[in-house]
């Protein structure tokens, strides 16, 4: 109990406000990426569902790649490699190398995430709304998409959780999110043990609530379908 009330709950009080300000570092880093994602995932997925010439072989190398090297790797490669070849690298703002190295590492993952889902839709269906005389727009409007988007919800909303959680590593270039206010703290006040569960609990808040959401948009896109 002395601990508790000596030691943890001072530094806490100290940490937290801290940590909240990284924590809308983490957010709208995160939030940045996560849609760039899943712009980028969905013209991936197309390319390689329709396998447009020359582009799908492209983007099999990139899938490939992306999936098949570590993130911190890339970002290093990004950051402090790519400024030694091109001169206006060298300016280029840290937060947003962090969001581009993110959406491009996650966008890997989002389009095979899309392009299974799609790929999950019956056949049958392609042949009934051509019968109808429905546009390829309009059949993957409204009958593919809708149901490949049930099938994808859940690999999408955890790509986007692991963004958060990959976000983390932005302190390795020097941005004060979480991770960044948290290392820093833990370094000028030897206290590792309480910071690193105060981070944690903070973006275990924030998987939760981002579950809870995902639960939220799965009911109602299952009962959207379902009308």
């Amino acid at each position: 109990m002395n601990y508790l009330s000596e030691t943890f709950i001072p530094y806490a009080q100290y940490l937290i406000p801290l940590l909240i300000k990284g924590l809308w570092i983490t957010i709208y880093i995160s939030a940045s990426a996560f849609i760039l994602s899943v712009l980028l995932g969905s013209i991936l997925a197309v390319i390689q569902h329709f396998k447009i010439k020359i582009l799908a072989p492209i983007v099999k190398i990139y899938v490939s790649y992306f999936r098949g090297t570590p993130l911190l790797i890339q970002l290093f490669l990004f950051y402090y490699g790519l400024p030694l070849v091109l001169d206006f690298m060298k300016a280029f703002p840290k937060h947003l190398a962090l969001v581009l190295c993110l959406a491009l590492n996650s966008a890997a993952y989002i389009s095979e995430s899309i392009r299974g889902a799609i790929e999950s839709v019956d056949k049958g269906q392609y042949e009934a709304s051509m019968a109808f005389g429905l546009t390829h727009f309009q059949m993957m409007t409204k009958i593919v998409l809708p149901q490949a988007a049930v099938a994808a919800i859940p690999p999408i909303v955890n790509s986007c959780m692991d963004i958060i959680k990959m976000s983390s590593l932005g302190m390795t270039i020097g941005i004060q999110d979480i991770m960044g206010e948290a290392q820093l703290s833990a370094a000028t006040s030897y206290k590792t043990f309480e910071t690193y569960i105060l981070a944690a609990a903070f973006y275990w808040i924030l998987a939760v609530v981002l579950g809870y959401v995902q639960k939220k948009i799965e009911r109602k896109v299952n009962t959207a379908y379902q009308k």
